[in-house]
């Protein structure tokens, strides 16, 4: 390949390298389960992302890299004769904690903040990984639809599920339509 024609230097690719390894790396050890087969197939989308002469052809990029990543990691699953296709069923999945910034204190207390990140620890494994991405990786639901691989109905299904246990868990009633979108909001954003 002539890489004189790319449209991007090697030092986009290392900025782009720096700024999602870790969460792709993240994300793939959720479906492989296994720290090196997670970093291969990281390294194995980074490789082709590098032999592609233009990135002004991907819509959104992190969307790109997500699917990626998902379709490597069932691929290196494949190849080590591993492979489940309920990938998202029984998942045991890392969450960031959730700490509130400084000069939310006043807002949250600790004491709400664990008990959310107890709440959200105890959710399906299909529950937590959507709720995740949404949450963490600030997808929209088509866009966690897409790196799963699955509706965007089921998105929405999963996200009521964990809203509904989450509230359960931390005694809220969302019984009144306009709270339950507040606390949806809430969970989303904060």
């Amino acid at each position: 390949m002539d890489y004189s024609k790319r449209n991007f230097s090697k030092d986009t690719l290392t900025l782009l390298f720096d700024r999602y390894f870790t969460r792709l790396t993240a994300f793939a050890r959720t479906i492989t389960r296994s720290d090196t087969l997670a970093e291969e197939a990281v390294l194995d989308v980074f490789l082709k992302l590098w032999q592609r002469e233009n990135l002004q052809q991907i819509d959104r990029l992190d969307t790109y890299l997500f699917v990626a990543v998902r379709n490597a990691s069932v691929n290196k699953l494949r190849d080590a004769k591993r492979f489940r296709f309920e990938m998202l069923d029984g998942v045991d999945v890392p969450l960031a904690r959730y700490s509130a910034p400084r000069g939310d204190d006043l807002l949250v207390e600790d004491d709400m903040m664990k008990a959310l990140e107890t709440a959200v620890e105890k959710l399906p494994a299909r529950c937590k990984i959507i709720f995740r991405l949404m949450r963490e990786e600030r997808f929209g639901r088509s866009e966690t639809a897409k790196i799963l691989g699955i509706s965007v109905k089921t998105v929405d299904n999963q996200l009521a599920i964990a809203v509904k246990k989450i509230a359960e868990a931390l005694n809220i009633d969302l019984s009144d339509p306009l709270k339950s979108k507040i606390f949806l909001s809430f969970l989303l954003t904060f």
